[in-house]
């Protein structure tokens, strides 16, 4: 596409970091955009840089370093990263133009010049460090890769070398960027800890998708010409992953000095965040993960038959214009650019898996068995193919599978399950399977196919401490109904009609929310379906029906569904026009999307491949051929991608989806996964969810803070506010039985596990409501959504309340906020108008079974001899701002949590008061509302004991 730069050097100037095309010079794109900028070091602006400005490589000042491409700009806090991409790795072409994998990523840091030229110098060092483990001689290419036409032979040949040295097999994993930097700022005494300090030594993570999926190389059987022979000598084809194919940008005579010994210089004025030296590292490993890929001319983003024209490429429209933001996955890091007009800069990535396999078949003698040929096949066929073909005829075809994550509840496994209350349903991912002939002649169709995959779209989660974890449902009925019909009017609206296919077990422990699942189904076709068009709905019991490693049995539920395969058909192409829809699809579950959907999908896969041959005139039964074992591989490599991403490892029966064997072997293997992410689940997949959700934008900054205290983020497609106010509607409908009570008003706040105590851990989230009568103090479930108990005091009763300073632990520096650890305390005497009860249908009631009352227990009037007795109820805030909620409100203010206590401290005085006045003849009783510290900051540490302290170190060296 004009003016989308191929490749760009990046020079640490004076004023900034100047970013320009490399290679003759200065180009503009057809909108007049200027492929020169600059990023300022003080305040990171992106500006153009006006005219045609000199070539800076050949400054002797200026640390220079060239790049395939930019990730994005990373912002914590006032500290900025530019990611650039420094390896690249050819995996594709589709339609003449290449498709790479991002191998290896540089961190730059804008703070400085000196800051940024250490960095250059650290990356290109790094470069030749790489180079010089090759020990093979390989040519360049003789031309720019930017300077070529745009009629479509622009692209790279597959075979021809790229623009830059090929690497050998000897790639040793560079960190020290990031690593440096990182430590550099340890160094400069900012306060990241000495458990942040200790990450930075270790050497591996098992983050998600960190390990590339070595891609096998299948070699033809010799004596005999197979029906399908797989061309090994098509580099596209054997798909190695192989460093052969890696690129690294030449690193020029180096310009600079050494970084050795220095020190970055931290902004001035800056707040430092304790975890940054963490989210480095892990961003630099996630794109250098292999899991990232794009395409200078071709949209990753979008099946081939919704590519942008050439003419709207041409004109007004930028790539990243065109791209389907549900896929794109860096462009909250390209914000910056997008916002300052710097379109050729911006290069979408997408997440996920593209492979690539040539095949040739032999087609059999006499026609196509079908017996009336579809309407795409009249229309597409060149005439010579509707000729009757001889026997051991060869023809060559060309297998392309892609696979793209949404952005939409990004995350890994055990922390992002389920649906959100937009619809959007955890590792959703979107496969396309494409059959074109290698050279893509236009004149032939080009066959797309396009599945589905999403975790189950009802609110659940499961205890990532568990090898098999029990499914928890949350929410109340009507919650999730709404979410899961959202859910699929969504999908309808994208794709047509919808094929749900359910592969888990039907017993425990996923037997009830398969059932769950089936209900809502069933409702949604009762209510009218979707628009009219009922959903379909399979529910298929994977291990039953293929236990004893049968996994071949897959087979019936192809065969259950083989109607609605044909009725939805598969996307043709033919010169440039799209000839026949798919008018659905099918997706796919099971309790992680990951193994079993895999198996389930692959055996689609075939289906459609296999349908897609006949209508070129081809019959041939994938399944039952030795011979296409390249078929297996592709869609196991697309599998094991796709689990790394998720849950950390390779995925479980991938021996399966590779040789159609399973044996003792593969049982092993599966089990050492199992406890690999069985590790992962419950070590390094809290931070990462919390980076993955800041790269992505979905939280704030704050984010970090709330992970060194919790050990834990918040899930941003769950709305908390929502769930809260849902919270007091429910308790107020069921806790406040007399109608002539007026509600007032309801909050929720943190309460202590044991009543009448100020600190018995753990604190629990409850609701407080406040009537013209009483308050009341409602326990709630918030997975079911159910008041658990409540206890009513009389306003009548009340003594005093007291609010202050509240604090409960001192192990962190959020915890020990004076100003945001706030609460109130009030106390009341016990009397007859007071009352505790208990939800006999939740909670197993203590008392003596006659004394229920319907629904609800009294389990306790006080006696005469309580009534002066005095007791508290103590309350705490609970943090009014996080990181979801900053995201979503950048520019509005929010109350603090001291004003917040003391608001409702004047809520329930002045229904006191007006109680006084309204009531004749009462007895005027004095009452104080008064600041007072609950507990002090100086109190709270003595009471947070050595043993806290202990237990709190050994979760963070472990977590953080």
């Amino acid at each position: 596409m004009p003016g989308l730069l191929r490749k760009i050097v990046i020079f640490a100037a004076v004023d900034g970091l100047i970013l320009q095309s490399a290679g003759n010079g200065l180009r503009y794109n057809g909108n007049g955009d200027s492929s020169s900028i600059r990023i300022d070091y003080k305040t990171n602006r992106i500006s153009s840089l006006p005219g045609p400005a000199s070539d800076l490589s050949e400054r002797k000042d200026f640390a220079g370093l060239e790049t395939y491409g930019l990730v994005g700009l990373l912002t914590v806090a006032s500290y900025s990263f530019l990611i650039t991409i420094t390896q690249r790795q050819q995996v594709a072409q589709i339609q003449g133009k290449p498709i790479y994998s991002i191998a290896n990523v540089a961190v730059i840091p804008t703070s400085s010049h000196e800051d940024a030229s250490r960095a250059i110098v650290q990356a290109k060092e790094n470069i030749l460090q790489g180079e010089e483990c090759d020990d093979t001689d390989t040519p360049s290419e003789d031309t720019d890769i930017s300077d070529a036409e745009t009629d479509g032979s622009d692209a790279e040949d597959i075979n021809t070398a790229p623009a830059s040295p090929v690497q050998g097999s000897c790639h040793p994993r560079n960190d020290s960027i990031s690593s440096n930097i990182t430590e550099n700022m340890i160094g400069k005494k900012l306060r990241f800890g000495r458990f942040a300090a200790n990450w930075l030594s270790r050497k591996a993570m098992g983050l998600p998708g960190l390990s590339t999926a070595e891609l096998e190389t299948v070699e033809a059987e010799s004596g005999s010409i197979p029906m399908v022979e797989f061309k090994e000598e098509n580099p596209v084809a054997a798909r190695s992953a192989s460093a052969a194919n890696t690129e690294e940008l030449p690193a020029s005579a180096s310009d600079g000095e050494s970084s050795k010994g220095s020190e970055l210089e931290p902004p001035v004025d800056t707040k430092p965040i304790e975890l940054l030296p963490k989210l480095l590292r892990y961003t630099k490993l996630i794109f250098s993960s292999r899991n990232f890929f794009f395409s200078y001319d071709y949209d990753l983003t979008r099946p081939v038959s919704a590519q942008p024209t050439a003419m709207a490429l041409n004109g007004r429209l930028s790539l990243h214009k065109a791209a389907d933001e549900l896929y794109f996955w860096n462009q909250h890091l390209m914000l910056p650019f997008i916002t300052a007009g710097t379109h050729p800069f911006v290069l979408p990535l997408v997440q996920g898996f593209v492979g690539q396999s040539e095949f040739t078949v032999a087609a059999k003698s006499g026609p196509s068995s079908e017996t009336e040929p579809s309407e795409a096949r009249i229309l597409g066929e060149k005439q010579e193919a509707e000729d009757v073909q001889t026997a051991g005829e060869k023809r060559n075809f060309l297998l392309t599978l892609i696979s793209r994550r949404s952005v939409k509840r990004p995350g890994l496994r055990y922390l992002r399950r389920g649906v959100d209350d937009d619809g959007n349903t955890a590792n959703t991912v979107e496969t396309e399977q494409i059959l074109s002939v290698p050279d893509w002649d236009s004149s032939h169709n080009i066959y797309s196919y396009l599945q589905l995959r999403g975790s189950i779209p009802l609110y659940f989660s499961q205890s990532p401490y568990s090898f098999k974890p029990v499914p928890v449902l949350h929410h109340s009925p009507e919650t999730n109904r709404f979410a899961f019909e959202r859910h699929f009017r969504t999908i309808s609206r994208r794709y047509g009609k919808i094929q749900a296919v359910s592969l888990i077990d039907k017993r425990n422990p996923e037997l009830k929310i398969g059932e769950q699942y089936e209900k809502y189904a069933q409702e949604l076709n009762q209510s009218g379906g979707i628009d009219g068009v009922p959903l379909g709905f399979e529910w298929f019991d994977f291990h039953n029906e293929c236990r004893g490693m049968k996994f071949e049995n897959v087979s019936r539920l192809v065969g259950r569904l083989k109607n609605t395969l044909s009725e939805f058909k598969s996307i043709v192409v033919n010169n440039g026009t799209v000839l026949q829809k798919q008018t659905g699809i099918v997706r796919t579950n099971c309790m992680d999307c990951l193994d079993r959907t895999g198996v389930a999908q692959c055996a689609f896969g075939q289906w459609a491949l296999e349908r897609e041959l006949k209508e070129e005139g081809i019959d041939i039964d994938l399944g039952g051929d030795s011979s296409t074992r390249w078929f297996n591989i592709l869609w196991a490599d697309n599998g094991d991608a796709i689990s790394k991403q998720y849950s950390s490892t390779a995925a479980l029966k991938g021996d399966y989806t590779r040789t159609r064997k399973r044996d003792y072997r593969g049982a092993l293997n599966d089990f050492g996964l199992t406890l690999s992410r069985y590790y992962n689940n419950i070590v390094n997949d809290y931070f990462s969810q919390a980076c993955v959700d800041y790269l992505l934008g979905n939280v704030s900054t704050q984010v970090f803070q709330e992970f060194a205290t919790e050990l834990q983020s918040a899930d941003p497609g769950i709305s908390v506010q929502k769930l809260r106010q849902n919270a007091i509607d429910t308790s107020c409908r069921l806790v406040v039985s007399d109608q002539s009570e007026e509600f007032l008003g309801g909050w929720t706040l943190l309460t202590p596990h044991q009543p009448n105590t100020l600190r018995t851990l753990p604190f629990e989230e409850s609701v407080l409501l406040l009537t013209d009568a009483a308050v009341y103090s409602c326990r709630f479930d918030w997975n079911t959504d159910k008041v658990l108990s409540f206890e009513r005091i009389d306003l009548r009763s009340i003594t005093r309340i007291n609010y202050g300073t509240y604090i409960t632990s001192t192990l962190t520096d959020a915890q020990s906020d004076e100003q945001r650890n706030f609460g109130l305390v009030i106390e009341f005497r016990e009397g007859d108008n007071n009352a505790l009860r208990v939800n006999t249908r939740s909670l197993q009631s203590e008392v003596d079974p006659k004394a229920l009352d319907n629904q609800w227990d009294m389990s306790a009037w006080f006696t005469s001899s309580q009534r002066n007795k005095t007791r508290i109820m103590a309350f705490k805030a609970l943090p009014l701002s996080n990181s979801v909620t900053q995201t979503q409100r950048r520019k509005s203010a929010t109350v603090s949590e001291t004003d917040w206590v003391q608001n409702i401290c004047e809520e329930i005085e002045h229904a006191m008061k007006a109680g006084q006045r309204t009531t004749a003849n009462a007895e005027s009783r004095p009452f104080v509302v008064e600041p007072a510290e609950i507990i002090s900051l100086a109190e709270a540490k003595k009471r947070t004991g050595l043993l806290e302290h202990l237990v709190h170190d050994i979760k963070k060296m472990v977590w953080a």
